[in-house]
């Protein structure tokens, strides 16, 4: 199964930013936009990993988060990856409870990584809630001063005092995910 581990947003921050990718939506294309009902943080993305290995797997994990805490987490901002000359993934800014959602995802990539798991070593971890995906050239203007009329839009907080083990079902409509687990903090 395809699985990854992340921290799930409330719906009232969900409906804040799909206001903002409403407005995208009218002056930006072509773009993929992540369903409000996908919107998350991704702490871990694991890939394919067999059915029978998920219980260590969750123990692990679950072992890491034990005595981590809840994380108070606010949104604010948008943005993009890599740059603005090469835009290919949209993004909402986390503006408080970055350095313990990095340490946290720190933590637990470690830990599964000693475990014969793929370590993150790409690039360095960045806590975002991506909302959109290029997949193709656009014209950077439009998105550039999009971004630079909202950067300082507030989508919302909460306390996360949970992360979640998900599956990942991927379908022509798009990916189907499905919680497998919450593991408290």
């Amino acid at each position: 199964m395809r699985t990854f581990i992340s921290v799930e947003i409330p719906e009232n921050i969900k409906d804040n930013i799909e206001k903002s990718i409403g407005e995208m939506k009218l002056t930006l294309s072509p773009l993929k936009w992540v369903d409000k009902k996908n919107l998350h943080i991704t702490l871990k993305f694991l890939g394919w990993v067999v059915d029978d290995k998920a219980d260590d797997m969750i123990s692990s994990v679950t072992d890491v988060a034990k005595d981590f805490g809840s994380i108070k987490i606010n949104f604010a901002g948008l943005g993009v990856f890599p740059d603005m000359k090469h835009p290919r993934v949209i993004w909402v800014g986390i503006c408080e409870g970055n350095d313990r959602i990095n340490d946290l995802a720190g933590k637990i990539d470690a830990r599964l990584s000693s475990e014969g798991y793929r370590k993150e070593e790409e690039r360095d971890f960045s806590p975002h809630l991506t909302i959109g995906r290029i997949k193709e050239k656009i014209d950077a203007e439009p998105l550039s001063k999009f971004m630079e009329k909202n950067a300082m839009t507030e989508f919302g907080g909460f306390t996360a005092d949970h992360i979640s083990m998900m599956k990942s079902t991927l379908r022509r409509s798009g990916p189907i995910y499905e919680e497998m687990k919450q593991i408290i903090l």
